[in-house]
């Protein structure tokens, strides 16, 4: 009489070979997955770019409807130092010191005598059109290292898109400052360089000095004019050209233009955020 094989209670131990063959699967299964999740999140960074836009635009309107015209955006500052489009945005909808636009300023830099804002100003009579919680605004200072250079003061305020970089001051994650134009609507040009462009509906110059800083790593942005002049001009003008007309016109010729730097934080590449659509 044949024994009886007697069954083992133990079970089969994957081998190598089948290790590596589901941890290729996993690493495949992964790779399809993070580029379709990365498409997601810039989506709904978009679509919060968009939201935040809107916001802007609501009190822009309310502003426009109590003081008859959107506030100015040339960037002519008080002692001969540059007051930028971005940060006369931001002193209509929060203040320059973050308390309420108030309703003598003149847009420059100057604070005057008794101070329009900060330490000894008043707050009567002043306004938030737009609730700081969700205005995202930030100190130039605060954003870079050379800001003083350019605007002769750290402390004038900007307004900051949704796509959070690492400052090089502190670190911190921030997003990048919104420009803003205002229409000229005594001119009805569109035109590149060589043409000037404060002939123009919007004037590239509004934010200059603002694009002139640099990304927070420290490359230069496209829309800067010095890399190389005057491609980042010709780019600006390009950018928020109308195309579905015949003659050169801006979009929104009789109002303001935002522009949001994007998911890569520089100023004139395809990813920027506009409040128009093209």
């Amino acid at each position: 009489m044949k024994p009886i094989a007697k069954q083992s209670d133990k079970k089969a131990a994957f081998t190598i070979i089948e290790l590596l063959t589901v941890m290729s699967i996993i690493i495949l299964l992964i790779g399809l997955l993070v580029p379709g999740l990365n498409l997601i999140r810039r989506y709904a960074k978009g679509v919060k770019q968009k939201a935040q836009f809107h916001s802007i635009g609501i009190a822009l309107e309310l502003f426009n409807a109590e003081w008859d015209g959107y506030p100015p955006s040339e960037a002519l500052g008080g002692a001969g130092n540059p007051y930028c489009g971005a940060m006369k945005l931001a002193e209509a909808m929060v203040g320059k010191d973050m308390c309420g636009f108030n309703p003598d300023s003149d847009f420059t830099a100057d604070l005057g005598t008794p101070p329009l804002y900060g330490p000894g100003a008043t707050l009567i009579g002043r306004k938030q059109y737009l609730k700081l919680e969700g205005a995202n605004a930030e100190t130039i200072g605060s954003l870079y290292n050379n800001a003083q250079q350019f605007f002769g003061s750290n402390d004038e305020v900007v307004l900051c898109d949704v796509y959070a970089h690492r400052t090089p001051t502190t670190g911190e994650r921030v997003g990048m400052p919104i420009l803003y134009y205002r229409a000229n609507t005594s001119n009805t040009s569109h035109l590149p360089p060589p043409a000037p462009p404060g002939e123009n509906i919007y004037n590239y110059e509004d934010n200059k000095e603002l694009i002139a800083l640099k990304t927070y790593e420290g490359e230069d942005h496209l829309l800067d004019p010095a890399a190389p002049a005057p491609a980042g001009v010709t780019l600006f003008y390009e950018e928020i050209k109308n195309k579905k007309i015949s003659i050169p016109r801006p979009y929104r010729a009789d109002s303001y233009i935002l522009i949001s730097a994007g998911f890569d934080g520089n100023y004139g590449t395809k990813d920027d955020v506009l409040n128009f659509q093209k």
